[in-house]
């Protein structure tokens, strides 16, 4: 909760106990009054938000039976109406205090890096392709966002999370989340938007993401910002109509595309029922891998979109295109990593890309080429610590050089920022049971070291030793 909202709460348990029990006559107006008064604050300082409505409404009721308890003269109430008028205050401060704290608003936390953080969004048109989940003669738009080392951030905007209410609804729709309005629009990032890059390095190692599928190019935020406290540039890229949403410079929000959608699940359904064996083994993994032809069409899409982006980003660097990035980037030392399918994606890019130098992969299934080819580069597989998880055998059976690094506790989603800004889900186990602030740390050690090794060349002995300093944490190398 907000300064504000624990203020209007603190004030509101005040005022009932002085109303029930103490009735301390000189204070029975003034303790409302405290509470109207930072319902108040916290709306022009904090923002409105549905799930501090019920104590909006209660700091009112309580003014008003306070002015009419002091000044209306009437001295006797009936027991009955007492009682049920105390129950209904308690039943309602109840309701204030649990439903926000239920779905509070949750601030990322800040990167440990050296630098502040500046973030852009940024737009890329590949005319070479047309028709990719839209009109035959339509080129392929792709929005990206970016963070990078700022300085000067005195007076900037800090960025929200998300940052239109329609974009919060198909997020909410993608995820299964109740849409309870601005709730995700409230959380604060630590990026300054449109600020200039930091000047003090002559260049900087540039990372790519690519998100899961359904996902979107801000889903793992707090390791963005992680990254660029630490001296990086990293371009997120949203894969449009199979991102919940893309934003665009201008405004214009791209949603996930439904058909595609349908024809995975239809897709899945119908290669699923095929296979007639155990379910649970390595085979039906890798039957559903060569099998799944509408899925290993997108992930070829989106390795497409992430060598593109690569193309754009070097225009940056040389000033064909106009940025802040000219000749601040480090192309020569270049990775990826990516969520889900984007850990697929950055498999699959980097194995027909030859400009990325390593690459992680944060719990995704390998679709691509990856299953029959050796990938050259280094890589770190980010996964969950359960026995069943196969997606370090879906590589090629002869692939070596890297590693895996399984987190007990984790589920899917909490390789995103999903593990910390709504821990409520862990009620209904949609994430694991690892504390969320604990999951963001281990996977920022373990990304922060793989790419200084490889793209730095910095000695990390929790790489180069292999090590897990994290109980919850077991590595493997092969």
């Amino acid at each position: 909760m907000r300064n504000f909202e624990v203020l209007t709460i603190v004030f509101l348990v005040i005022t009932i106990i002085n109303l029930v029990f103490i009735k301390y006559k000189k204070l029975r107006i003034t303790l409302p009054i405290l509470a109207v008064v930072s319902c108040t604050l916290s709306l022009i300082f904090e923002g409105y938000r549905l799930q501090m409505v019920p104590a909006y409404f209660l700091s009112v009721v309580l003014l008003v039976v306070c002015i009419i308890n002091t000044y209306s003269g009437i001295s006797k109430v009936k027991k009955v109406f007492k009682i049920v008028g105390i129950i209904f205050l308690m039943m309602s401060l109840i309701i204030s205090i649990v439903f926000p704290m239920l779905f509070p608003v949750i601030n990322l936390p800040k990167p440990d890096g050296e630098y502040s953080v500046g973030t852009r969004i940024m737009a890329y048109t590949d005319k070479s392709r047309k028709g990719i989940f839209t009109n035959a003669d339509t080129p392929r738009e792709l929005a990206v966002q970016v963070w990078y080392p700022t300085n000067g951030v005195k007076g900037k905007k800090v960025q929200t999370y998300i940052s239109d209410s329609k974009v919060s609804a198909y997020m909410c729709k993608s995820l299964g989340y109740p849409n309870l309005l601005n709730q995700f629009e409230l959380i604060k990032t630590n990026s300054f938007l449109n600020t200039g890059i930091y000047n003090k390095k002559e260049k900087y190692p540039v990372i790519v993401f690519s998100h899961g599928y359904g996902g979107f190019s801000g889903q793992n935020t707090i390791q963005m910002e992680e990254l660029a406290s630490h001296g990086y540039v990293v371009f997120s890229i949203s894969h449009t109509y199979e991102a919940f949403s893309s934003t665009f410079p201008q405004g214009k929000i791209v949603p996930l595309n439904d058909k595609q959608m349908k024809r995975i699940g239809d897709e899945y359904n119908n290669v699923s029922k095929q296979f007639k064996g155990d379910k649970t083994s390595n085979e039906f993994q890798k039957y559903m891998i060569e099998n799944s032809k509408v899925v290993e069409k997108s992930v070829h899409i989106w390795s497409d979109d992430t060598s593109f982006v690569v193309d754009e980003i070097e225009k940056l660097n040389n000033g064909e295109i106009k940025s802040i990035f000219k000749n601040k980037l480090d192309i020569s030392n270049l990775g990826i990593f990516g969520h889900s399918f984007g850990g697929a994606t950055a498999g699959q890019a980097s194995l027909t890309d030859n400009r990325f130098k390593a690459f992680i992969n944060m719990d995704g299934t390998a679709y691509g080429d990856t299953v029959n080819n050796k990938v050259k580069q280094p890589f770190m597989i980010l996964t969950n610590g359960n026995i069943k998880n196969y997606i370090e055998q879906e590589y090629s059976k002869d692939q070596k050089n890297y590693l895996i690094v399984s987190i007990n506790g984790t589920k899917h989603l909490d390789f995103t920022d999903q593990t910390v800004i709504v821990p409520s889900e862990k009620l209904i186990s949609l994430l694991g049971t690892i504390n969320g602030n604990r999951q963001e740390q281990i996977m920022n050690d373990y990304i922060l070291s793989f790419f200084d090794k490889h793209l730095k060349g910095m000695k990390e002995p929790l790489i180069d030793q292999k090590l897990s300093k994290y109980p919850e944490v077991s590595v493997q190398s092969r």
